[in-house]
């Protein structure tokens, strides 16, 4: 009988994506202000109303930010996505949270293949990259949705791997001083125990 083994599929890298700010945000609230979480996502998601759209788990492939406030909240959130093959595109979503249903604000895609920026955003590299971005998004009706600021880092799975070594060495390192710390005291404390039994330095 053949016997089949299965692994886990190797990253190409991790992305980080921060979310900075959205500004110029259309309002949605007659009363108050927006009440605005992003989403953020490496696979398309629908652009439905959907209810309490902000509890949905989040996954390797899907994350949001807290809610933030305002026609021009700012978000100040790190989310990691693993990049198992080559990402085409970023998917964005800025949602206002209601009690019976959040409403769609703005959206937008990010392509990460664009031949206009030269391969900038590309994570078939084997090289990290940094680079802060601002795009245009479109509001429910297709019109000016204003726009999202994020700041994109691409770790390659070879800078990856390499950083959880060093990362496991220092813990190792930090773990063997603790230890030693540990003996000498109980090895003190032996000694002081028994140079009072015999009667030495007492």
């Amino acid at each position: 009988m053949a016997s089949s083994s299965s692994s886990a599929e190797r990253l190409k890298g991790v992305l980080s994506v921060t979310v900075l700010q959205a500004k110029n945000l259309v309002k949605s609230e007659w009363f108050g202000e927006n009440d605005c979480y992003a989403v953020i996502s490496i696979e398309p998601i629908p652009m439905k109303n959907t209810n309490h759209g902000n509890e949905k788990k989040q996954t390797d492939t899907y994350q949001r930010t807290q809610i933030h406030y305002g026609c021009n909240p700012i978000f100040n959130e790190r989310f990691l996505f693993p990049v198992p093959q080559k990402l085409d595109a970023l998917y964005v979503q800025i949602w206002d949270a209601d009690y019976d249903k959040d409403d769609l604000l703005a959206h937008g895609t990010l392509s990460l293949l664009d031949d206009e920026q030269g391969g900038r955003y590309d994570t078939n590299l084997d090289k990290a990259w940094l680079h802060t971005v601002s795009f245009p998004m479109l509001n429910e009706k297709g019109g000016d949705g204003g726009t999202l600021e994020l700041v994109l880092h691409f770790i390659p799975e070879t800078t990856a791997a390499y950083m959880g070594k060093k990362f496991d060495v220092a813990q190792a390192e930090v773990k063997k001083k603790i230890t030693q710390h540990v003996v000498a005291k109980v090895t003190d404390v032996a000694s002081e125990k028994i140079r009072a039994f015999v009667g030495i330095g007492v």
